[in-house]
């Protein structure tokens, strides 16, 4: 049966976990002693980071790709393509790494326009309705 965890409950092993290490229990000690099962991998990195820093041990970072297109780089994004709405994605690209020292790949680029309503994408005869095409009503 899944056990759905909440993040308070999973803060809490988590210093835990913080407190066994600085006790002195090994890895495999301290993963028994878990109220939820943790990863011995999981473990061996929250040591390191005990050892590096213990005041960011507890620290939850982002997982994943950092996001690029936020703040001023978004509110950017957004006047040039309304400003410019047909320039391609791979200009925009270029525009941004010039401006801002950001490398964002164009589907991705793609992806933000077509969520905030910028899309580059033209209508082309495939995306007309019927009766452009010579279809009888």
């Amino acid at each position: 049966m899944l056990t759905i965890i909440t993040a308070e409950a999973r803060r809490a092993a988590k210093q835990q976990l913080l407190v066994d290490l600085q006790d002195g229990y090994s890895v495999q000690e301290t993963r028994a002693r878990a109220n939820i099962p943790w990863h011995p991998a999981t473990i061996y990195r929250l040591r390191q980071r005990l050892q590096a820093d213990p005041a960011l041990a507890l620290a939850d970072g982002r997982h994943g790709h950092p996001v690029k297109l936020r703040g001023e780089v978004r509110d950017w994004l957004i006047r040039f393509c309304q400003a410019a709405p047909h320039t391609p994605s791979q200009v925009v690209q270029a525009a941004l790494q010039e401006r801002f020292g950001l490398l964002v790949s164009v589907s991705q680029l793609n992806r933000v326009r077509a969520a905030l309503g910028l899309s580059s994408r033209r209508r082309g005869k495939k995306a007309g309705n019927s009766l452009d095409r010579g279809a009888t009503i």
